[in-house]
């Protein structure tokens, strides 16, 4: 497996090279590439290396490269061996654009663009990819995203939103709360998660309060003291990156410790390494049942964690866990898996075997779904590409740590 890095200044002498060999065969009509055997099948990431969620990418990034490791080992896609570029898009959608403008401006298309590190960095680049027919599989989760008729290319490789609501519900319902408020940051993905969980709270009889803050915000107290104003039961706190922390400082600051709730994006922020207990008290998390040690799990995680472990990210597991990894690597495997079935890598034959993918009957290729499909089954249609979850996918739980292995450990409070 190659890697190189794709920057605003003159390509690398690698990614000169790699270029030249993809411009030795005719482009193909089918998609991106075609189906050369021998033209590579280049993967394009566009993430975040150098700003505020550079560690998730280094996790995400190294599962990719994991997987075009073991995938070439086995004959790569359809007997092409796996390019993987990276491109610095610094989580910011107009950088993001130009790389990938710079990109296709060589006249090599990528077939698989894993699309950024955020659902705003994903909704400036699927149009472009669209138009270029080029597949992209992404962990981004806003619902704008699985949009089939607009974006017919793209496949979401993560839960969506929506799936992680019903495991707030159900513990809503079963402390008997009323009315449930909201922090949210006012951004696209801010917003897209504000839509699920009031759709999902209100869907369940209770009503619904909220609030937001601008994504840049460093206080949240005055928003805060809104919500707390109108006396609810319960807090969902929405959140990316250091905007996580700065809405549970806030929250510490004015002494509320109404039962509150990270969403998915405020769930994967280190509260333990940054907080103290009592800055905590009454916060839950919402995490992949899969991550918990105490879970069943793919028969191959082991092997998959002894990788990580030996790849040049392997500090990263205990920061990410395993997850974010197999998020990059399971990118990649469910292509795979669809070129095989379809006996094609171009992107048409590849998009047409997504929408009626035939689920493993064993274990998959990919392994945060658990055994045999357990949590996550890639059950693609024509008109939803994203994944479906199951009743237990999703758990609440306090905020924790990951272990050695990568596996969540809630603490004990």
């Amino acid at each position: 497996m190659r890697s190189r890095t794709i920057r605003l200044s003159v390509l690398p002498v690698t990614a000169l090279l790699a270029l030249s060999l993809a411009a030795c065969g005719a482009s193909g009509s089918d998609g991106a590439s075609g189906d050369a055997a021998d033209k590579p099948f280049i993967v394009y990431f566009s993430g975040d290396y150098s700003g505020a969620v550079s560690t998730n990418n280094a996790s995400i990034d190294a599962g990719i490269k994991i997987a075009a490791e073991e995938f070439n080992a086995a004959g790569g896609v359809e007997g092409r061996k796996i390019v993987v570029e990276t491109a610095n898009d610094q989580n910011d959608p107009t950088k993001a654009v130009s790389l990938l403008q710079q990109r296709l401006s060589s006249g090599t298309k990528p077939d698989l663009v894993y699309p950024g590190s955020s659902s705003a960095v994903s909704l400036s680049l699927l149009p472009i990819l669209t138009r270029q027919k080029i597949l992209s599989v992404g962990g981004t989760v806003s619902t704008l995203l699985n949009d089939p008729a607009k974006y017919p290319y793209h496949f979401g490789i993560s839960s969506p939103g929506k799936d992680y609501a019903p495991a707030l519900i159900s513990e809503a319902k079963a402390k008997g709360y009323k009315k449930i408020a909201m922090l949210y940051s006012n951004d696209a993905t801010g917003q897209s998660s504000a839509e699920i969980y009031k759709a999902a709270v209100e869907g369940a009889g209770m009503e619904f309060a909220e609030a937001r803050y601008e994504a840049t915000a460093l206080d949240m107290t005055s928003q805060l003291n809104q919500l707390r104003a109108q006396d609810p039961d319960a807090l969902i706190l929405n959140g990316y990156g250091a905007a996580a922390l700065y809405v549970m400082r806030s929250r510490a600051q004015i002494g509320w410790d109404v039962p509150s709730y990270c969403d998915q994006l405020a769930s994967g922020f280190p509260y333990l390494k940054n907080l103290d207990a009592n800055q905590l008290k009454n916060v839950k998390v919402v995490v992949s049942t899969a991550t918990l040690s105490s879970s069943e799990h793919h028969p191959g995680l082991a092997g998959f964690i002894d990788k990580i472990k030996k790849s040049p990210a392997a500090d990263g597991i205990s920061n990410t866990g395993w997850g974010l990894y197999s998020t990059g690597h399971d990118a990649l495997a469910l292509i795979v898996y669809a070129a095989q079935q379809a006996k094609s890598s171009g992107s048409d034959k590849v998009k047409a075997e997504l929408e009626q993918l035939p689920q493993p009957t064993g274990a998959p290729l990919w392994y945060a779904a658990g055994p045999a499909g357990q949590y996550v089954q890639y059950a693609y249609s024509a008109k939803d590409h994203f994944p479906t979850a199951g009743a237990d996918t999703f758990q609440y739980v306090p905020p924790g740590v990951y272990n050695g292995d990568g596996f969540y450990a809630p603490s004990e409070s």
